[in-house]
């Protein structure tokens, strides 16, 4: 396999592991290589360098592993079904399913046609075999929310799918964890097909060890009335992004979307997400809080194209950043693409500091000063679970908000 330009180590192992793929496989793969992994001087990655950070990773596959510690109490007293891929593993739990679902292993997806230009997606494609596929019948309101969790214990190289559907008028949950203190670099792909009337809660917790490199991309297509809410938290990693697209092909779609980054020593944390609008009567929503400290970097980009059919969109982004110290970073870039002439569209970004007379306030009080901080800051990123749905699920992330406090 021919190449235009000099391969890093780590992309030689992975040309290695691409010989004698199928056609559509190879396909990927090529082109995959002729660009390899973005850098700081491809569009939309500047602040997300993965060609530099993989620059020394373990050029090999991760290695093969099944053992995994329990759910953590909080999400596993939701009585979830439980799914986990580990080093890109799939290992599926054998129970008795509620009515209306269906979970297997299933043949991988050869790529997306929309996603052919990704530099990571196409790599995805090109190196995984097996995918986990999930399937809700319409009119079936699934109670359990299922646990996707994706665990890292070695170094090396993992990849992962997930293809879901959920029928008209269905409605789920599913929670996603990052977890592992390994330093491997682990690509997930999860597409989802959101029919007209479904409705789709996603929650991410993203709580890897600091060497861990991660890149999740998550791309559905929301047909008329249907619903994506999602909401995450990332404690990042040596390099962590979180990718989100989202395709409203229907009328009256609703989005949502809320994240946050809490970050500390000098893990990067990047959520990117872009959101097309096809369709009249659609209504966004996306808020995103990132709080650094020490010589951590929070990333927020987020794009809304509003296409010339998609009148009476109504769609608001806002970012906002609190840095703890002079040496953490944010770097923000909310975007509005509107061809559309009778929309309601906005976006806005914040970078600041704590609020020193506030602080004095608090302190003046009776609070020592690491209450007070913890206060503000838990007041600051709060509002970004108070729409989530599921109260168990809430309280989840706020316990990791209080975990994480605790170190400030």
């Amino acid at each position: 396999m021919a190449a235009a330009r000099a391969l890093s180590a780590f992309e030689e192992a992975l040309a290695k592991r691409a010989g004698g793929l199928a056609p559509s496989r190879a396909q990927a793969f090529d082109g995959f290589i002729r660009n390899g992994f973005p850098n700081r001087r491809t569009e939309g990655w500047r602040w997300s360098d993965f060609r530099a950070a993989l620059g020394d990773a373990a050029a090999s596959p991760a290695p093969i592993h099944q053992a995994a510690a329990p759910l953590a109490d909080d999400l596993a007293g939701l009585m979830p079904i439980e799914i986990r891929i580990v080093n890109g593993r799939i290992d599926m739990r054998a129970e008795k399913l509620p009515d209306g679902l269906r979970c297997g292993v299933i043949d991988a997806g050869g790529g997306v046609l929309e996603l052919s230009d990704h530099p990571v997606a196409t790599l995805n494609a090109a190196m995984t075999k097996k995918s986990v596929g999930i399937e809700v019948a319409k009119d079936t309101v699934l109670a359990p929310p299922i646990v996707i969790r994706h665990i890292n214990d070695g170094a090396g190289f993992s990849f992962a799918q997930t293809m879901m559907r959920l029928g008209e008028r269905a409605r789920a949950t599913v929670i996603e964890t990052f977890e592992g203190a390994g330093a491997a670099f682990h690509s997930h792909v999860f597409l989802l097909a959101l029919k007209e009337g479904a409705h789709f809660d996603r929650a991410i917790f993203s709580e890897t060890g600091p060497d861990a490199i991660i890149h999740s991309l998550f791309a559905s297509r929301i047909e008329a009335g249907a619903t994506f809410a999602m909401t995450a938290l990332s404690s990042g990693a040596r390099l962590c992004r979180h990718e989100t697209l989202a395709q409203v092909a229907g009328a009256g779609a609703r989005v949502d979307i809320a994240t946050a980054a809490l970050l500390g020593g000098d893990r990067h944390n990047d959520f990117t997400s872009a959101i097309g609008f096809h369709a009249e009567g659609a209504e966004a929503r996306q808020r995103h809080k990132g709080v650094a400290k020490e010589k951590a970097r929070n990333v927020f980009q987020g794009k809304f194209r509003v296409l010339r059919g998609a009148q009476k969109t109504d769609a608001r982004m806002n970012a906002d950043a609190l840095l703890l110290s002079d040496t953490s970073e944010s770097n923000a870039k909310p975007e509005l693409e509107i061809y559309a002439d009778d929309v309601q569209c906005a976006h806005g970004s914040t970078s600041g500091a704590l609020d020193e007379r506030a602080l004095f306030y608090m302190r003046q009080r009776g609070l020592s000063e690491s209450a007070a901080r913890a206060m503000l800051i838990e007041a600051f990123v709060g509002s970004t679970f108070d729409a989530v749905s599921h109260p168990g699920i809430e309280q989840a992330f706020r316990h990791r908000v209080a975990a994480w406090l605790e170190g400030v």
